[in-house]
């Protein structure tokens, strides 16, 4: 049993002070100045006639048992124009276990629902706030290293 929320978004259109460093810039912010327990591409393409990078970026976090962080970075950096656009999600993602046959039933499926309604959820809330915190973080970050007139 699954639960997602999406927490938060954010997007951002820089100009790039060096657009050439910009990609690994960002691979070497998100793998090794931010905490992430988990950094992979889901998706990369580099159109080298274009000067044009698109990539998807996952970044996860483990605060509990049961919750993860989950935020997808979309990128598109223009080398030539010297501009990138970055959007950001962020997803709540709540899991119980689903491996013994009990944990399938529908009363197992009540019982975690109203658990999760009335006992975890508030747990579940409080994480939000953090969350919202972790995207601001990587925005100003990425402006921070990487954007030409910021001075943050």
């Amino acid at each position: 049993m699954e639960i997602i929320e999406e927490v938060g978004r954010r997007r951002l259109e820089i100009e790039l002070e060096h657009p050439g460093r910009a990609y690994s810039e960002i691979r070497d912010l998100l793998e090794n100045r931010l905490s992430f327990d988990e950094v992979y591409e889901e998706k990369y393409f580099h159109d080298v006639e274009e000067g044009r990078i698109r990539t998807e970026i996952i970044m996860i976090e483990g605060f509990d048992k049961f919750t993860i962080e989950e935020i997808e970075m979309h990128l598109s950096i223009e080398e030539e124009e010297g501009v990138m656009e970055m959007q950001l999600k962020s997803k709540m993602v709540t899991s119980y276990p689903t491996e013994k046959n009990y944990q399938q039933s529908l009363w197992y499926y009540a019982y975690r629902s109203l658990f999760d309604k009335f006992i975890y959820g508030e747990t579940r809330g409080g994480y939000e706030e953090d969350f919202e915190e972790d995207l601001d973080k990587i925005v100003e970050l990425v402006r921070d290293n990487l954007e030409e007139s910021y001075r943050g």
